[in-house]
């Protein structure tokens, strides 16, 4: 699991806003829905990706209850999504690159019309809907993620351009921070956990985290 919960805590130690200023709203990339909670005005955004990861949901559906900030939750009970009927991981669909590879990857006998299409597709909505979900300037994006598979720090080591390791065995190598900004790299790694840093841009794999870094967005 990502760790968030240290994070939260630190984020959520402010006075508590009163719950009638909560909204909601729905927001769409290529039909994959996402609502979004927004809870009084905060410079912080959170996005929940993957819909298999029930524990980062239910922490973050606790923390945007009481603490201010906006939430973009995945409408989507499994780990994939369909784009014009074609499975992808909504982790990969930030670049055309990083979408291309897991198009390919998770459907068989892919034609070049059915892959380009949902690729046009994403290039078309990825800018309004990544302007939607980025913070305001000097914001703060908070992507909440649990591992429960095989990933864990080990995966992005080489893809990184700082490394603060403090336990890289079972099961702690799952817990984790991946960050894009240098200043917050140096503040979590004084922290007890594993953190990287990642504000290059030498691996284009379509995750959320590639395309804050290369657009100056902290995450």
């Amino acid at each position: 699991m990502f760790i968030l919960f240290p994070l939260l805590f630190v984020i959520g130690s402010s006075a508590e806003p009163d719950a009638k200023d909560i909204k909601s709203d729905f927001i769409d990339i290529a039909g994959v829905e996402f609502q979004v909670v927004e809870h009084a005005s905060s410079n912080i955004h959170y996005i929940w990706l993957h819909g298999d990861e029930k524990t980062a949901r239910l922490l973050l559906n606790d923390h945007i209850k009481t603490q201010p900030g906006k939430a973009f939750l995945i409408n989507n009970e499994e780990r994939e999504v369909k784009v014009g009927g074609l499975l992808l991981d909504p982790n990969r669909m930030f670049s055309r690159n990083g979408a291309k590879r897991n198009l390919q990857k998770m459907n068989a006998n892919l034609s070049s019309s059915e892959l380009n299409q949902t690729l046009d597709l994403l290039d078309k909505e990825r800018d309004r809907f990544f302007d939607t979900v980025k913070p305001p300037p000097g914001g703060l994006l908070i992507a909440l993620h649990n591992s429960i598979r095989n990933y864990s720090i080990k995966d992005e080591l080489a893809n990184s351009d700082e490394i603060s390791l403090k336990n890289s065995e079972h099961p702690q190598h799952h817990n984790f921070f991946i960050c894009t900004n240098e200043n917050d790299f140096k503040i979590l790694s004084k922290s007890p956990y594993n953190v990287v840093l990642q504000k290059s841009q030498a691996n284009d794999d379509g995750t959320l985290s590639r395309l804050a870094a290369s657009k100056g967005i902290r995450y």
